[in-house]
């Protein structure tokens, strides 16, 4: 009689542990966001049938780090009877990015111009490593093209999220868990550039939509797991204006302003850019 109990009791365990579905969404998140540099242009008319290189240091000035996203959600999914997703429900997230103030970026950026066009790729360091590649025109007294970003690095998350569980019988119960880690995950970006410019002087204008997260997993609290997102990280639209000078012919100073907000446009925040770099 023992024995059977006792069966019974480890059939209707592992019966209960194969149908309990677990779901985790997130419920409140402090993400931070690397400050963006956006591609200022060269700046006056090269040679044509030619390349030339540029080492660069970039600096940002953030005066309000914290940006806050509205109206961002966890999204349930299509799904069938038999997904999981169909238990989920949508559900508002408390989002906010804190911009980072880590002031400098490192660069090496090599172009080459046939006739009016140009083109081009460079590297950046600062917290994060990132590639870029550039096409566009180069003219007299204008330029103007597009670019495009991808890089990778490690940001701090902080982040609250739910843990549902649904049982065999479909009752639901959860609980509200806490990570703080550094994350590593993609960037990206991709934008245009235009700049008018005459003997020394330029002024650039050159906007971005900007992703400073790419990731579609958070790790778990005090596990090596992750947890699949049922939500998208917002993007930023990145909008850059100033003014540059060659000093001679081989040193630019850049300077100017570069305007943040997200995609919804319910916030804005200036920083102040700066950047300095030898011609070769």
């Amino acid at each position: 009689m023992n024995r059977i109990l006792l069966f019974c009791a480890v059939a209707f365990s592992v019966l209960m542990s194969g149908c309990t579905i677990r779901e985790m969404s997130l419920y409140k998140g402090d993400f931070e966001a690397p400050a963006y540099h956006n591609f200022v242009g060269v700046g006056k008319n090269l040679q044509e049938n030619s390349g030339i290189s540029n080492i660069t240091l970039s600096g940002v000035y953030v005066p309000d780090r914290s940006m806050r996203i509205h109206g961002l959600y966890n999204e349930p999914e299509d799904c069938d009877s038999e997904a999981k997703d169909c238990y989920f429900t949508k559900s508002r997230i408390k989002f906010r990015y804190n911009l980072d103030r880590f002031p400098v970026m490192a660069s090496y950026t090599h172009l080459y111009k046939w006739q009016k066009i140009i083109a081009g790729v460079g590297v950046g360091v600062s917290k994060y490593l990132q590639g870029r590649f550039i096409f566009g025109m180069n003219d007299k007294n204008y330029e103007f093209g597009a670019y495009g970003d991808i890089g990778y690095g490690f940001g701090e998350g902080k982040y609250s999220y739910k843990q549902r569980v649904y049982d065999l019988f479909g009752d639901e119960y959860g609980e509200y868990r806490y990570s703080d880690k550094y994350i590593g995950h993609f960037v990206s970006a991709f934008g245009g550039y235009a700049s008018l410019y005459y003997g020394s002087f330029g002024v650039t204008y050159s906007p971005a939509l900007y992703a400073p997260w790419r990731t579609r997993e958070l790790p778990i609290s005090e596990s090596y797991e992750d947890f699949d997102t049922f939500f998208d990280f917002p993007k930023i639209i990145s909008q850059y204006i100033g003014l540059s000078v060659w000093i001679t012919d081989h040193w630019k100073f850049t300077s100017g302003a570069t305007f943040l907000t997200p995609v919804n446009m319910d916030q804005l925040v200036v920083t102040g850019n700066s950047s300095i770099g030898f011609w070769f």
